[in-house]
């Protein structure tokens, strides 16, 4: 959709809810929580025909689970951003299968071939963390976007032996709130709908809007090795979600490519995710965090950008 389409959609909610306050907030919250109607190309549905599909109900949700490489050995998990599909790592799988690793992705609902459903964060997260119980602990994880961020919060209570050894988290926001005020300036939604809908969400989901502070949730990940990569040049996900991220993950390395925008698709970047998740291996630019900020400071949100 483009920006017009957009605040059309927007100022048809702000109208309703003259009428109909609640139903309006309860209308942009579902909009907010659809991803886009699915778009798989040929080389998309070749590479997923290569996988071991299985349906499973997981989590309170249908998903579908492709499975390469072979049934037994370290398990690699593999979690796409918003409105992708698992096609997203067909130059990701066959070296990790050469390399020994049983990979696993999945389609969450409204993705790739699972009918259009709602998702969120708290929604995909639980998906992760219920993949890690039934087939982990997993040698490794691959975020992009959406999936990085849920990957991070799959881990909050999940036992650590169920946490993966390495993760690499690519082009992820860290601070939940931002991607909602984005959304309210994206459609222009007026104030009082806005946080009617943000209230209602808190209330289904049992936490304020504040608990989604994924880069503060990284400080108790120590015992994970991390890369973080993000462009500069990133449109969708600011360069600065990264920065947070490397300033609360002890150890972690922050790799910054020029290019690769937001899909971070380039040879050069999945070589350079590959080699760490296979040998531990990061670009000789690399920066790695010796001194991360301590999340449990009171005023950890003003050292780290909020």
């Amino acid at each position: 959709m483009n920006g017009v389409i957009y605040k059309t959609i927007g100022l048809g909610r702000n109208l309703w809810s003259l009428a109909a306050p609640q139903q309006a907030a309860r209308a942009a919250g579902h909009f907010f929580s659809t991803p886009p109607n699915p778009s798989l190309r040929g080389k998309d549905h070749t590479f997923l025909d290569s996988a071991r599909k299985q349906h499973r109900f997981v989590a309170e949700q249908n998903i579908i689970e492709y499975h390469w490489g072979p049934e037994q050995g370290p398990l690699v998990i593999l979690s796409y951003g918003w409105g992708y599909n698992a096609g997203r790592w067909r130059y990701f799988v066959p070296e990790l299968t050469a390399a020994g690793f049983r990979v696993l992705a999945y389609d969450p609902p409204g993705h790739g071939l699972v009918p259009v459903g709602r998702l969120n964060i708290p929604l995909n997260a639980a998906i992760i963390r219920t993949l890690l119980e039934i087939y982990g602990p997993a040698e490794a994880i691959i975020g992009h976007s959406f999936g990085g961020s849920s990957s991070v919060y799959a881990l909050q209570h999940l036992p650590q032996h169920l946490h993966p050894r390495r993760m690499a988290v690519m082009a992820s926001f860290s601070y939940a709130p931002r991607v909602f005020d984005e959304y309210q300036k994206t459609l222009g939604l007026w104030p009082s709908l806005y946080w009617r809908m943000v209230r209602a969400f808190e209330q289904q989901v049992g936490h304020p809007m504040e608990h989604y502070d994924f880069a503060m949730m990284t400080s108790a990940l120590a015992h994970i090795e991390a890369l973080l990569v993000h462009s500069p040049g990133d449109a969708v996900t600011p360069y600065a979600e990264a920065r947070r991220y490397h300033n609360f993950w002890p150890e972690s390395r922050l790799f910054s490519p020029q290019e690769g925008g937001h899909h971070l698709g380039t040879p050069g970047i999945t070589r350079a995710v590959l080699d760490f998740i296979v040998a531990g291996q990061t670009p000789a630019q690399t920066e790695r965090q010796e001194r991360p900020l301590n999340a449990r400071h009171e005023l950890a949100p003003h050292f780290a950008g909020l």
